[in-house]
């Protein structure tokens, strides 16, 4: 039994049966009827229900957002040593340092200030007026304006305004692909469907906001408006969901609190230090600043925003468009690329895959037949699979345009100019053909009928492709849904000639149907009727009945029709397989055709548990517990909800997954909000979802995901290798400062310079090295074997992989000698001791660079030049660094002028450091090469 009709007052909260209800029982509940309601009637519920409109939450402010980034912590800790540097009238060290300050809160607001775009493009969704019955005649109102209970007058063109329960209609078909992800025209019926757990896109006495009527027209009354309509549902959704920060950014602050921690107690020690020394608190506080100033990489925003945009620019390349430049490096840390079906692993374009004629089927492969050959040939070959073929295009509503370059398009329902494209490739002119046997009646295809018929006068001389029928008598042409066709079947065409229909041939054709529907196709049956010349008056054919025509057929072929693969995502999807990542199919399409697409693709193989698709109506009954266990097995989901892909990527992110999620339609706009990185599509993704979204697809391609996801693993690997070349460089001028003062205050000597190093020239060496030469750092070419490896364990250390440990021993390395060299110019009262320590520390952080280009090959075997921007920033900080020895900038940053072995001696100490990292290099692979063996 349906469920009982919802009262009138409860239809501000929307109810998710009222396809199962009668449209009587819908009406009376809403106090509505077939004449709409009165104009008083809607004016009072107006002020009860509100505006039909999508309304916006709040949006962060943008004070909230530089507050955000002046509170980080190491930017905390600059602002500190500015403020400190002014106390004791250090201006230039305070400027410079406050100029540091406002780079990273500049480029932290940049990245993170967007204005919530995704519920305005919802918002443009609606209509601006439509046409209602009120008082019992149709007029024009602002959609803003309906209410429960008005009753809706949509034809082919229209925008649904509103949730609508159908009244009637006539042949009304609606795309809703953009909410239901369904791929093709729903073909509407006002009949309730007492159902429970029915999914959206079966739901076909339902009518939903922002669809679009295709075909035929119809009549619904509205059951839920603005905020309570599916739409609206789903601006909710979105509104609710927060974007939590990318693993670069949890990884990052990571680094930036232990950096912090690490500043605040080396900075203590050397105080305490000094404070034991009896050295004057201005010296104090200066030590304190420079200490800060060292731990600090202040060249980290500037290189990360850097490297970001330039991986944007690459992937930008490969049709991938970067809208949030976190997301860059996001996409090197998926573990888990969850795919709409339609348009991302398929053409998004319907094509006869199969034609079964005689218990014989052609496949796509034999329909090629290499060159288009001509039709007398083809049909010569397959009489019966050409007369299918031509039947096809003759009994179709589909049309070619061709333009002044000879391009054609194919324009109407996605099915009927599959069958066009068909007929065109095995060499049949649709033009001619439809010429020689013109249509002089029709009867529309309809959802009772399911079927379509069109009637035709004898043929003007021979057409080829219809060798298999008779042509010198007027013809009914037939093509729909096989059991509607079998029902007034009474013969069949065996490929020579026509036999009479049996037992034998039904069971055929029957298993023939299930057959390719299990595969996913939508299968068509094509025949038709020879009429004598007393059954069909041409002259008056206005008012043809079914009846008539519609009886004793002769069953040609079936087809069978689907939305094929791309090409190259098979491929794809093996690369993600070896990289670690797991593909998983989510759609709002049939479970059939997406479990057949699945397998043809390698998301799943047969046999295994996750080969079962799982539907939205069975994810319902799951509790968030059986959820976790179904998503580490089941690969596929289909007719799925909004709130279904929501909580599938929101369990997946649970388990610790890094989740990419693709689509194209408003129902996926919450899923792409929430996923880690959301993938909208260029071509055919609506503006919610590109807006909700973190990269476009240009080409719409899965293909395009997966190059994506490697320019992301080069990124982050990129960053990383960043994030140790800059660490362990100020972990060399931490060890510099902290082990500066050391032997003295041990052997009780006296130390006339108590910092090492001051703080314009630990701000020079972090611009110089943390800065430019990360830039180039940044541009460096994937290393081999980049997809070959699995992702980035979710939730590990940005120093996994013993790059910690790698980090430590190469600062330190720099610290002591640099040290060294200090000490040994210091003991013999050279005034160069300074000058020393900040050039050798310069040096070794050039070679540094060239040689933590790989972590595992040699500088000889990448190739010096294959990462010429390295090449000329190295130059231009070797030429910089001169001129702060040997120009006026020396006074500025109180350097002494260096001789040629002394400057000898600090790049001979940055060659023992490359030697130091080659050799280390070496070693790593041998250790590999023999963990393979």
């Amino acid at each position: 039994m349906p469920p009982p009709p919802t009262p009138m007052t409860t239809a501000t909260a929307p109810n998710p049966e009222w396809h199962r209800s009668s449209v009587d029982a819908v009406l009376e509940g809403l106090g509505s009827s077939p004449e709409g309601l009165s104009t008083a009637e809607a004016a009072r519920r107006l002020d009860e229900y509100g505006p039909n409109e999508i309304t916006q939450g709040a949006v962060k402010h943008p004070l909230r957002i530089v507050w955000e980034q002046i509170s980080a912590v190491m930017v905390l800790i600059l602002i500190a040593a500015s403020i400190l540097s002014l106390a004791l009238s250090k201006f230039l060290e305070a400027g410079a340092i406050g100029g540091i300050v406002v780079l990273f809160v500049t480029l932290g607001f940049v990245q993170e200030y967007r204005a919530e775009q995704a519920i305005a493009a919802l918002r443009r969704m609606t209509v601006p007026l439509v046409r209602v019955t009120r008082d019992g005649r149709p007029i024009e109102v602002a959609s803003v304006d309906l209410v429960p209970g008005d009753v809706v007058l949509i034809e082919a063109g229209s925008v649904v305004p509103a949730d609508l329960r159908l009244i009637e209609e006539a042949n009304l078909r609606a795309q809703e692909a953009a909410l239901t992800g369904e791929s093709e025209p729903v073909d509407k019926d006002a009949g309730a469907l007492d159902e429970p757990d029915l999914a959206l896109g079966d739901r076909v006495c339902m009518a939903y906001s922002g669809t679009q009527v295709t075909y035929g027209r119809g009549s619904g009354v509205v059951v839920a408006s603005g905020m309570t309509t599916e739409l609206g549902r789903i601006a909710s959704l979105l509104q609710e969901v927060e974007a939590d920060q990318t693993p670069l950014q949890a990884r990052l602050d990571r680094v930036g609190k232990q950096l912090a921690i690490a500043g605040l107690v080396v900075a203590g020690l050397v105080v305490a230090m000094g404070a034991v020394a009896g050295e004057p608190a201005s010296e104090l506080v200066l030590t304190a600043i420079s200490v800060a100033v060292a731990v600090i990489p202040e060249g980290l925003p500037a290189v990360v925003t850097f490297t970001l945009a330039i991986g944007s620019q690459r992937m930008l390349r490969r049709n991938a468009l970067i809208r949030k430049l976190p997301a860059v490096e996001t996409l090197g840390s998926v573990t888990v690329i969850c795919s709409d079906k339609t348009g991302t692993l398929t053409q998004n374009m319907m094509t006869v895959a199969v034609v079964d004629v005689a218990g014989r089927q052609l496949t796509e492969i034999d329909l090629e037949l290499g060159e288009i050959p001509a039709a007398e040939r083809w049909s010569s070959e397959e009489p019966a699979a050409a007369a299918t073929l031509a039947v096809g295009l003759l009994c179709n509503d589909g049309s070619i345009e061709v333009d002044d370059d000879g391009e054609y398009t194919l324009v109407g329902d996605p099915t009927e100019t599959a069958l066009l494209r068909a007929a065109q490739h095995v060499g049949i002119d649709v033009g001619e053909a439809r010429a020689r046997l013109p249509r002089l009646g029709e009867l529309p295809f309809d959802s009772e009928r399911k079927r379509m018929t069109t009637l035709h006068p004898p043929i003007e001389g021979r057409v080829a492709a219809l060798g298999a029928i008779e042509q010198n008598q007027p013809i009914a042409l037939v093509k729909g849904a096989v059991d509607a066709l079998l029902a007034m079947t009474v013969g069949v065409h065996d490929g020579e000639r026509v036999v009479a229909f049996s037992e034998d041939f039904r069971d055929r054709i029957t298993s023939a149907n299930d057959s390719l529907a299990s595969d996913g196709m939508r299968v068509l049956g094509v025949g038709y009727r020879v009429l004598g010349e007393a059954e069909v008056d041409f002259e008056e054919n206005a008012d043809l009945q079914a009846e008539d025509f519609e009886h004793d057929f002769v069953l040609i072929g079936l087809v069978g029709i689907i939305d094929p693969p791309r090409t190259e995502v098979g491929e794809a999807v093996r690369r993600c397989r070896t990289a670690g990542i797991r593909p998983v199919m989510i759609t709002g399409d049939h479970p059939l055709t997406a479990q057949a697409i699945a397998r043809e693709l390698g998301i799943t193989s047969a046999g295994n548990r996750g080969d079962a698709a799982l539907t939205g109506a069975e994810l319902e009954r799951l509790s968030d517990a059986e959820l976790a266990a179904t998503v580490r097995d089941v690969s596929v989901f289909a007719r799925v909800s909004p709130e279904h892909k929501l909580r599938i990527v929101e369990s997946l992110q649970e388990q610790g997954q890094v989740t990419a999620m693709t689509g194209d339609g408003v129902n996926d706009a919450p899923a792409l909000k929430r996923a880690d990185i959301g993938v909208a599509m260029g071509i055919t993704g609506t503006d919610v979802s590109k807006e909700a979204s973190d990269m476009v697809l240009r080409d719409d391609n899965f293909a395009t995901i997966v190059a994506a996801v490697e320019e992301g693993r080069v990124i982050y690997d990129n960053l990383r290798r960043f994030v140790s070349f800059a660490v362990a460089g100020n972990l060399g001028k931490i060890i510099v400062m902290l082990g500066w003062p050391l032997p003295y205050l041990f052997t009780g000597a006296d130390l006339d310079e108590a910092i090492a190093l001051l703080p314009l020239q630990l701000l020079w060496l972090n611009l110089m090295t943390d800065g430019l030469l990360g830039l180039s750092i940044g541009v460096e070419p994937a290393e081999r074997g980049v997809m070959q490896r699995p992702p980035h364990q979710p939730g590990s250390s940005l120093w996994a992989g013993k790059l910690g440990r790698r980090t430590a021993w190469i600062g330190a390395l720099i610290g002591v000698a640099a040290l060294a060299v200090g000490y040994a110019y210091y003991e013999t009262g050279r005034a160069e001791w300074q000058t020393m320590v900040f050039t050798s520390i310069a040096f070794m952080q050039v070679f540094q660079a060239l040689g933590t280009r790989s972590n595992v090959d040699s500088l000889l075997t990448i190739g010096l030049f294959t990462n010429r921007v390295m090449i000329a920033i190295s130059a231009l900080v070797v030429a910089l660094q001169l001129a702060a020895l040997y120009t006026p900038l020396r006074s500025f940053l109180d350097l002494e002028r260096l001789g040629p072995l002394d400057l000898a001696l600090c790049i001979g100490l940055g060659v023992a450091l490359l030697a130091a990292l080659e050799v280390a290099k070496a070693q790593r692979r041998r250790v590999e090469r023999g963990a393979a063996i």
